[in-house]
């Protein structure tokens, strides 16, 4: 499990996860996180590591969801 209390704003240095680890995190489908990816505007895009890796930034889709719910 992800400790949650280790992201606390957006002026922490990015924290760089895979799909399955961020899933965990935000505690969603892995198909959810690929939706918000292509629907969601303004989401925080993925880093291509490889041909078929992705670096999600845990404090960027943090900081993206909390001013969301804050709207």
């Amino acid at each position: 499990m992800v400790d949650k209390t280790a992201v606390q704003g957006t002026d922490q240095k990015p924290h760089y996860a895979r799909a399955k680890v961020a899933c965990a995190y935000f505690q969603i489908a892995r198909s959810t996180l690929w939706q918000w990816v292509k629907s969601r505007q303004g989401f925080p895009q993925p880093l291509k590591a490889g041909e078929k890796v992705a670096l999600f930034d845990i404090n960027a889709i943090d900081a993206f969801l909390k001013a969301q719910a804050a709207k």
